[in-house]
């Protein structure tokens, strides 16, 4: 099934029996309105030559929802990122259009249509045909700038089990942080080997995936689990599994998040240059007590680089540096704490986040970072509106050591 065939899956939905027969209403009166305004500023600075990169972002994201009429429903987004105070010197940060990070170029806005979709609900189970923002491990809406990654296809979630729910998905393309039009996910692909300097061939072929996650009942120890297979024909196979296994200990609440990554390249692709065969394993550790949580976490990384163009659920992920090279073991250690309701600082939370990555046997490819991260939540005064502010610091041990300071104000509102 192509992008051509959607449009037709869609129309045979609406003239299905079963929507002739609904009440319409329900589409208009149990819609809902959502979104948030937001004004972001990202800075990154370079001890060495490297030029420096500035943007200031203004827009946001609304997400129009229709109520279900025997089980029909509609629904469409909008997402906007514009430039603002575009007078400085240096190179574009990649939060709205222009050209590559880096570059010295005029700042373009970026306005899109982000969603736009027809569900149908049907027996515990969900069908929804058109473009999407999907939250599974190796496809998700990576949001690391101002507008988050976005789909094209069809999904369907099925949770006629209790504690069980098991997820498919057929997308054949997606839109990145800027742009404005839908590429294939070929086209995604073949651009993530492109930044680390292949030029390949990629089959034009649909990405499939099927994905089960189970939360067991038991309530002393809880447990969930996740298991998902991607499969993109001629190019990539790769499943990933996941448990969030938590409980109490006394006053405190402790948790332990191991996962295992597989990719391997197949068809053409494998018979190419970028080929590969690699794997990522890791876990979080933590504890949680009167306010306060600390993490550990550790992650080795198989021989080649995590092939991620769709976002991912790498096991250490930074503000500038994830865990994703080959031959590569990281280790991280994260403090975190959120002030209690009661106290003058009600609504804050802070973290500071270390991390180091040690290449086996190249130690001129090691890196570490440290970040600071604070929240505020100003629900108390205005409803929906909070600020942050984020610093990062990374060396590394070859190349241009920066640090990356970003500021985020969210409005979020909702109609219904």
């Amino acid at each position: 099934m192509k992008t051509k065939l959607l449009p037709l899956v869609a129309a045979c939905l609406v003239a299905s029996p079963a929507f002739a027969a609904d009440p319409i209403g329900n589409l208009f009166n149990e819609g809902s309105l959502t979104g948030q305004l937001q004004l972001f500023d990202f800075q990154r600075d370079f001890d060495g030559e490297t030029t420096d990169r500035h943007d200031t972002s203004f827009g946001g994201l609304f997400y129009l929802k229709s109520g279900e009429a025997n089980g029909i429903s509609f629904g469409t987004s909008f997402a906007s990122a514009n430039p603002i105070w575009d007078s400085n010197s240096d190179g574009i940060y990649g939060l709205v259009g222009g050209g590559a990070p880096g570059s010295m170029a005029e700042r373009q806005s970026v306005n899109r249509l982000q969603e736009y979709f027809i569900s149908g609900n049907w027996y515990d189970t969900k069908i929804t045909v058109g473009a999407q923002e999907l939250r599974t491990p190796m496809m998700n809406p990576f949001p690391l700038r101002a507008i988050p990654f976005t789909y094209r296809g069809a999904s369907i979630k099925n949770t006629s089990i209790e504690n069980l729910s098991i997820q498919a998905l057929y997308i054949t393309d997606y839109m990145g942080w800027t742009e404005e039009g839908f590429k294939s996910v070929a086209q995604g692909v073949k651009g993530e080997f492109a930044r680390k300097g292949m030029m390949v061939d990629v089959e034009d072929n649909p990405m499939l995936a099927i994905g089960v996650d189970y939360t067991l009942p038991f309530e002393s120890v809880k447990t969930k689990s996740s298991f998902w297979y991607y499969s993109m024909e001629d190019v990539y196979n790769q499943f990933h599994i996941k448990f969030d296994i938590s409980g109490n200990l006394g006053a405190t609440n402790w948790y332990f998040k191991p996962s295992y990554l597989k990719q391997d390249s197949t068809g053409l692709l494998d018979q190419s240059i970028a080929q590969f065969d690699t794997y990522q394993a890791g876990f979080h550790l933590g504890m949680q007590w009167n306010g306060f949580d600390a993490t550990v976490k550790y992650v080795k990384t198989g021989d080649g680089d995590i092939v991620a163009p769709f976002g991912d659920d790498k096991v250490i992920i930074q503000q500038v540096v994830q865990s994703s090279r080959a031959n590569e073991d990281g280790y991280a250690a994260q403090l975190a704490y959120n002030f209690a309701p009661d106290s003058a600082l009600s609504g804050v939370s802070a973290y500071v986040n270390y991390a180091s990555y040690q290449i086996d046997g190249d130690s001129s490819k090691d890196i570490d970072e440290t970040d600071f991260s604070v929240i505020y939540d100003l629900a108390k005064f205005v409803d929906g509106l909070s600020v942050r502010a984020r610093h990062a610091i990374v060396n590394y041990e070859s190349g241009d050591d920066l640090t990356d300071t970003r500021f985020y104000f969210y409005y979020k509102f909702a109609i219904k």
